[in-house]
C-alpha cells in the first residue's frame, strides 16, 4: 500500500513538474515575442534554441539583444545566474543596464589560443540608447573595451574602441596563456579602434603601439650560443638541433654572401633595417584588410619568425603572434640587425630536414650560400612561406618554377637593375635529379 501510495505521488509529481515546464516554456515564448526576438523575417539572422523536451524555437538574435535590454527583461534577470561555455554568469541591473559577470571565466576561442584562456574576471555592460542601438563596455583587469551596437534584422554592426592603455595590462590578461607575460617587463602603451559585423565576422582593426620595450625574457644569451631549436622532417615533426654562432656550420652574414641575404630581406622583410623589431606599418595593412576568411596575408617581421622558429612554434593564434612581438621586440635590443639576420639565416626552415642557409644551397643547388647565383638565391627566398611544397612540387619533380623568383629578384634593389633584368631571363635548375629529393634533402642538412 505504501508503495503504491508514493508510486502515485512520484506521478503526480512528474506530471506537475511536466506541466510546470510547459507553462515556463509558454511564457518564455510569449515573453520573448513580445520582445520581437521571434520575429524572423527571410534573411534573419537566427538560432534554434530548445527551452523544454520537444520544443524548439526559432530567435532572431537581434531581436534577443533588443530584448535584454528592455525595462521589462532588465527586471526579469536581476539577480538570476545563467550557466554559459564560459562559466558561471551573474545579471544584475544598473538602473537601465544590463550587467553580466563572470569570474571566472574561461575563453575558449581557437583564433585566440589553441587552450582555453582563463580570466579572473570579464563583465559586460549593455545598455539601450533607442530601439536599434545598444551601448557597452567589455572589461577585465585594466583592460575595457567600449562598444556601439547597430542592430539589424540579418546581422550586428559593432563599433569598437579600446582607449590608451598598458601593454602590460593586455599580456597580464592573457597570462594564463602567455607564459613571458609573467618572465618579462614590458612598457608601452596601446590603443586600438575597429569594427566587426556579425554573424559574418567581418572586421576592420587599427592598432597604434607606441613605446613597446621589453626585457628579463633572456634572449642575449642567442649571441653566443648555444642554441637550440627544432627543424621540421618531411611529417612535420620537428628534430632537435643544436648550433654555435660561429662553429660548425654556422654561417656569418659575410659567408652568406650578400645576395643570399638580400633576397630574403626583399622577399619576407622589406623594412628590417627600418623598424625595431616588428613593422608597424605592415601591421596596419594587415589588420585594415582582414574580413571573414581572416588576414590577406601575414605581418611577421624577421624577428618574430626566428621568434617562432626558436620560441613560440607554429600555433596560429593570436596568443603566438603576442609572444612573437615580445622576443621580436627584446632581440631588437640585445642583439641588433646583425646577429638576428644571422640568426634567421642559420636556422630558417628550408624544406624537409633542411634548415638554415649552408644547408638549402647544398641541398637545392650543390653549392655553398656565397656562391649563389641572383636568381637562385631569389628562388630559396621566394619558397620561404611554404617550403615543404615547393620541395614536393618542384624540386622532387627536377623542374623549378621561376615566377616567383623573378618578382623577388626584381625587389633586390642592391643589385644594379640590369644585373637584374639579365638574371630574370636565365634558366633556373637544381643540381640534383628528381628521383633524389629525399635522400638528398637529408644528406645536406647533415653534412
Amino acid at each position: 500500500m505504501n508503495l503504491r501510495r508514493t508510486l502515485g505521488w512520484l506521478a503526480w509529481l512528474t506530471a506537475g513538474a511536466a506541466l510546470g515546464i510547459a507553462a515556463l516554456a509558454t511564457v518564455a515564448v510569449v515573453v520573448l515575442a513580445a520582445g520581437g526576438a521571434l520575429t524572423t523575417p527571410p534573411g534573419a539572422w537566427v538560432v534554434q534554441v530548445r527551452p523544454a523536451p520537444g520544443v524548439r524555437i526559432r530567435i532572431s538574435v537581434p531581436g534577443l539583444v533588443r530584448f535584454a535590454t528592455s525595462p521589462a527583461a532588465l527586471r526579469l534577470l536581476d539577480g538570476r545566474t545563467l550557466a554559459s561555455r564560459y562559466g558561471t554568469l551573474r545579471l544584475a541591473r544598473d538602473g537601465a543596464t544590463l550587467q553580466a559577470v563572470c569570474a571566472p571565466c574561461r575563453v575558449d576561442l581557437p583564433q585566440l589560443a589553441a587552450r582555453p584562456v582563463q580570466l579572473e574576471r570579464l563583465q559586460l555592460r549593455l545598455a539601450r540608447r533607442d530601439g536599434q542601438i545598444v551601448a557597452g563596455e567589455l572589461s577585465s583587469g585594466a583592460v575595457n573595451v567600449k562598444f556601439t551596437a547597430r542592430l539589424q534584422p540579418d546581422r550586428i554592426d559593432i563599433d569598437w574602441q579600446l582607449p590608451a592603455t598598458d601593454i602590460a595590462a593586455v599580456y597580464r590578461l592573457l597570462g594564463s596563456a602567455i607564459p613571458e607575460a609573467h618572465l618579462a617587463h614590458i612598457e608601452g602603451r596601446v590603443e586600438a579602434s575597429g569594427s566587426l559585423r556579425l554573424p559574418q565576422r567581418r572586421t576592420r582593426t587599427e592598432v597604434a603601439i607606441e613605446g613597446l620595450a621589453v626585457e628579463g625574457l633572456g634572449t642575449e644569451r642567442l649571441a653566443d650560443g648555444p642554441l637550440e631549436f627544432g627543424c621540421p622532417d618531411g611529417a612535420g615533426a620537428a628534430k632537435l638541433r643544436r648550433l654555435t654562432p660561429g662553429e660548425g656550420r654556422w654561417i656569418s652574414p659575410a659567408r652568406s654572401g650578400a645576395l643570399l641575404a638580400a633576397a630574403v630581406l626583399a622577399a619576407e622583410d622589406q623594412r628590417f633595417h627600418e623598424h625595431g623589431g616588428f613593422d608597424r606599418v605592415e601591421v596596419a595593412q594587415v589588420l585594415a584588410s582582414i574580413d571573414e576568411s581572416g588576414p590577406a596575408r601575414g605581418a611577421s617581421t624577421l624577428n618574430q619568425q626566428l621568434a617562432r622558429g626558436l620560441f613560440t612554434g607554429g600555433e596560429r593564434s593570436a596568443v603566438r603572434k603576442l609572444r612573437e612581438l615580445l622576443y621580436a621586440v627584446e632581440m631588437e635590443r640585445t642583439l641588433g640587425k646583425r646577429a638576428v639576420l644571422a640568426l634567421y639565416l642559420n636556422t630558417v626552415h628550408w624544406g624537409p630536414g633542411i634548415c638554415g642557409a649552408d644547408a638549402a644551397a647544398q641541398t637545392y643547388f650543390g653549392k655553398r650560400p656565397q656562391q649563389l647565383t641572383p636568381l637562385e638565391a631569389a628562388w630559396l627566398a621566394a619558397i620561404l612561406p611554404n617550403p615543404q611544397r615547393a620541395f614536393d612540387d618542384q624540386f622532387r619533380a627536377g623542374a623549378p618554377r621561376a615566377a616567383r623568383a623573378v618578382r623577388v629578384l626584381q625587389q633586390m634593389h642592391g643589385l644594379p637593375r640590369r644585373e637584374r633584368e639579365h638574371w630574370a631571363r636565365q634558366p633556373l635548375g637544381f643540381a640534383a635529379p628528381a628521383g633524389g629529393g629525399g635522400g638528398v634533402s637529408q644528406l645536406a642538412a647533415a653534412r
